[in-house]
């Protein structure tokens, strides 16, 4: 005890622990920085991202730079190659502690956003009758929303371009389960995530067109 405090005391200790979290602050902001994405040309041949070639190229053609998609697309790699690269020798230093207690985590920028979002869909199945209890976006089936659009409950089914999260399954589980408890009556619940364009809350859309993916089916435990 004696020894810490004395410890803590000393200007030559403190000198020595502001340095160290001074390491630890400056490497972690340098790896918080965003980043251009994982650099492939293999992925930029795919259609949407074709699609956003041409827009870019578009846009910059009217500002009065000719940039084909091609070129566009070379320059883009180049740039996200060498971001890349630059990052890891920045924090190379800090690599064995990321590695250590696994909290790597990198930003990325959304250099081509979705046309189109998921929506959660939650459906009810009773005798006689269904009914659409939750749908992310509609106030008329709001069911549990407060807890569903919680930021850290929507990441555990919002999707990517490869599916939903691996917390999906069991999300969806947990709230069947609640579903049961609550309504007597429920038999039957579905989950599924509707995938169509995305579009401004509140004005007029056509949602018929929306596909259903990932559904999940779930039926009242027997007694």
């Amino acid at each position: 005890m004696l020894w810490a405090r004395a410890m803590g005391s000393s200007p030559r200790w403190a000198k020595l622990r502001a340095a160290v979290i001074g390491y630890f602050v400056v490497f972690n902001v340098l790896a918080a920085l965003p980043t251009l994405g994982t650099p492939s040309a293999e992925r930029l041949e795919r259609p949407f991202e074709r699609e956003e070639l041409v827009r870019w190229a578009r846009l910059f053609r009217a500002v009065g730079l000719e940039l084909d998609p091609e070129r566009l697309k070379g320059l883009y790699l180049t740039l996200a190659t060498a971001a890349a690269e630059s990052r890891s020798v920045v924090v190379w230093p800090i690599d064995w502690w990321f590695s250590l207690t696994q909290t790597a985590q990198s930003w990325r920028l959304f250099n081509t956003p979705d046309q189109t979002a998921s929506a959660l869909s939650v459906t009810a199945f009773a005798p006689g009758y269904e009914e659409v209890l939750y749908e992310s976006g509609d106030p008329a089936r709001s069911w549990n929303a407060g807890l569903l659009e919680y930021r850290r409950i929507r990441a555990a089914y919002n999707p990517t371009r490869s599916g939903p999260p691996p917390t999906y399954p069991g999300l969806c589980h947990l709230i069947s389960e609640r579903i049961f408890a609550s309504m007597p009556e429920v038999e039957r619940v579905r989950m599924a995530l509707l995938r169509g364009p995305i579009f401004v809350p509140g004005s007029q859309v056509q949602v018929s067109g929306r596909e259903e993916e990932h559904v999940l089916e779930f039926s009242r435990p027997l007694p």
